[in-house]
């Protein structure tokens, strides 16, 4: 019974240990460089509302309502067919999830990059993790994102 409470105690100490030391590797020069990446992400993510929101300006008979009465089938032929969709919006239908998924792919691509040069791969998954779980790091993210936030109206 002894033993099985020293170990329990000393697993305890250990994960403090590891916790307090995962903490203490995520400085601010890592959270301003994580938040730098993710405002890049944040913009891109944007541009694809706006990138759609064109398409469908720029396009005869259809308009923003009969998107988002389609949004939720995608690009299913048969989904799209069971909400009453044409053959000129089924195509339409699927040119617009096809310029969302290419935008998704860029983003995971400019990611996927930024997150090795920027910010290191351990680095970006430790600071992920401790965003997650540590409210100091929370804070420290949050003041440095808002100092480093453009002006409303020009994000």
């Amino acid at each position: 019974m002894k033993k099985g409470l020293f170990v329990l105690a000393a697993l305890i100490c250990f994960n403090f240990s590891a916790v307090q030391a995962q903490d203490e590797a995520v400085t601010d020069e890592d959270l301003y460089n994580y938040a730098l990446l993710m405002q890049v992400v944040d913009q891109m993510k944007a541009g694809i509302s706006t990138s759609v929101q064109t398409i469908i300006d720029n396009q005869d008979g259809f308009d923003v309502k009969r998107y988002q009465e389609l949004a939720s089938a995608g690009d299913d032929e048969a989904k799209l067919k069971a909400k009453g969709a044409n053959d000129f919006e089924v195509k339409f239908m699927k040119l617009i999830v096809k310029e969302q998924d290419e935008r998704k792919d860029a983003i995971k691509e400019v990611l996927n990059t930024l997150a090795q040069k920027m910010v290191g791969v351990s680095n970006y998954k430790a600071i992920k993790a401790a965003l997650s779980s540590d409210a100091d790091v929370q804070a420290r993210y949050k003041e440095i994102s808002e100092r480093i936030a453009p002006p409303q109206g020009e994000a």
